[in-house]
Order: C-alpha cells, then sequence, then structure tokens
C-alpha cells in the first residue's frame, strides 16, 4: 500500500523568518484566503515571492529533502491558504502529480490520512503529499472521523485555524519510490516517517 503522506523529517530552519514574513503579507493582503474546507491558490502573493527565492527554495527543498533539483519546476511552484479541510481526495484536479509542501503556518492543524491522529507540522517542514489518497487538514489530536464537516465553506480569521503552504507539483513518475511503504497490515496508517 503507498502511503499518503511522507514526513520527511526535513526543516528548513533557515526560510523561517521568511516564511514568516510570508504568512503576515497574506493576512495583510488576503484576509479572507483562508476558508474552510477548501483550498484556495493566493495568487495575490505572486509578486512577493522572487525569481531569486523560488530559486533559493527550490535547492534548499532539493538539499533537505533528498529530492532531485530537477524534480522541482519553478513553472509550479504555487502558494495556498486554507482552514481545517474534512477527509477527501484531489485526484480530479491533480492527475499526474504528487505535492512536495513546504509548510509557512500550520496553527494547530495537521495533515492525516484515513486512520492517523493529526499532529501541528513546524514551519518551513517539507512533506511530500499524495493527493490521490485520503487526506484531511485538522486540529492536532483529531482523527477524520471526529472532525465535523464546514458547510459554509467560510473563511477562517483566527491564526490557529489557518495552514498556509508553499507546493512544487511533481509529476508522479519522479517521486513514486518515495510513497512506497513495506508491506504492512491493510488497517495501518499510510503516514510514512522519514523513507
Amino acid at each position: 500500500m503507498p502511503a499518503t503522506l511522507v514526513l520527511t523529517g526535513a526543516v528548513l530552519a533557515d526560510e523561517r523568518d521568511w516564511l514568516a514574513r510570508l504568512y503576515a503579507l497574506a493576512r495583510a493582503r488576503v484576509p479572507h484566503g483562508f476558508p474552510a474546507e477548501e483550498t484556495r491558490e493566493l495568487v495575490e502573493l505572486r509578486d512577493a515571492i522572487t525569481l531569486a527565492d523560488a530559486m533559493r527554495l527550490r535547492e534548499a527543498v532539493a538539499h533537505a529533502a533528498g529530492i532531485d533539483p530537477a524534480c522541482l519546476s519553478l513553472d509550479r511552484l504555487t502558494v495556498h491558504g486554507c482552514g481545517p479541510v474534512s477527509l477527501h481526495d484531489d485526484r480530479h484536479n491533480y492527475p499526474g502529480v504528487y505535492f512536495v509542501i513546504v509548510v509557512v503556518h500550520s496553527g494547530v492543524l495537521g495533515i492525516a490520512d484515513a486512520r492517523s491522529r493529526a499532529r501541528t507540522h513546524e514551519t518551513g517542514e517539507i512533506l511530500l503529499l499524495d493527493p490521490h489518497r485520503r487526506h484531511a487538514l485538522l486540529p492536532a489530536g483529531r482523527t477524520s472521523r471526529e472532525h465535523p464537516y464546514e458547510r459554509t465553506h467560510s473563511p477562517v480569521h483566527a491564526e490557529h485555524d489557518q495552514f498556509m503552504f508553499l507546493c512544487f507539483d511533481v509529476p508522479r513518475r519522479l517521486l513514486r519510490a518515495r510513497f512506497q511503504l513495506p508491506q504492512a497490515s491493510p488497517r495501518a496508517s499510510t503516514v510514512a516517517v522519514h523513507p
């Protein structure tokens, strides 16, 4: 069974100040950019991420997470915001890619699969996510079964309920091996740690 989420154990500590400034800018420019139950691309921040920023980020992610920099296209780098999100998959919207995520701001939220409990993520933490598999963004300690669906999809304004991340979309063939789990029980969580 392939992994849903890979916790690489890599954190871009040198980028934390820059990421914190990016989050503060998002809150100022796009105060409604963190909706519950959906992820929004924060296109209003495109001009805030210079080519030099993107190139530095690509090299740092590649080095820290052991990913070939050629896999991380600058044309496929986006920035997103959201609030808590119930269990879902994104296969329809992202049919051919895996996500390489850099956490900008986590609040009390964490990514979980259908069986695991969420835990918060550090600013600068690098995560690998398979959008074809069911995943959720939940308050720490909660499972997807314990999370109520928010029907209004209203913007979330409290910092602790906001999640922001940078994402490289990577063709699946280039990262498939990172998502392979050893044979496990069918009931096991599909969150892999330090592949």
